[in-house]
């Protein structure tokens, strides 16, 4: 059972060796409640419950490099490819001007509010 768990684990969980910059962090502030947060849809990013194309997904985080203060961005990669995943944070990081104290990438599943 402990084997079946570990397995279906490493299915969910992309490749912890994507390629990302030193931008990225991969902690979580404390204050991240309201973080923006971007994850794919089948290869179309969403930002929040947007759909974003790339153009869109530029957009979204120079806004959100603007805004004081500033909100984090979460790039949630679990179950995602790394090309994805490393796409996105391309995008985002030359857009939003990154800092791996409000641009976090998270391998793992955020739990919802209340769990």
């Amino acid at each position: 059972m402990i084997l079946f768990s570990i397995a279906l684990l490493s299915l969910t969980v992309p490749d912890k060796g994507c390629n990302l910059s030193a931008q990225w962090g991969t902690k979580l502030p404390k204050k991240s409640a309201n973080a923006h947060e971007v994850r794919d849809n089948g290869g179309e990013a969403l930002w929040g419950v947007l759909r974003a194309s790339d153009t869109s997904l530029e957009d979204f985080a120079s806004g959100a490099a603007r805004e004081t203060p500033r909100r984090p961005i979460l790039l949630q990669a679990a179950g995602t490819d790394c090309a994805v995943v490393e796409r996105y944070a391309a995008i985002i990081e030359a857009a939003a001007n990154c800092a791996p104290d409000w641009c976090v990438v998270s391998y793992k599943p955020v739990a919802a509010k209340g769990e």
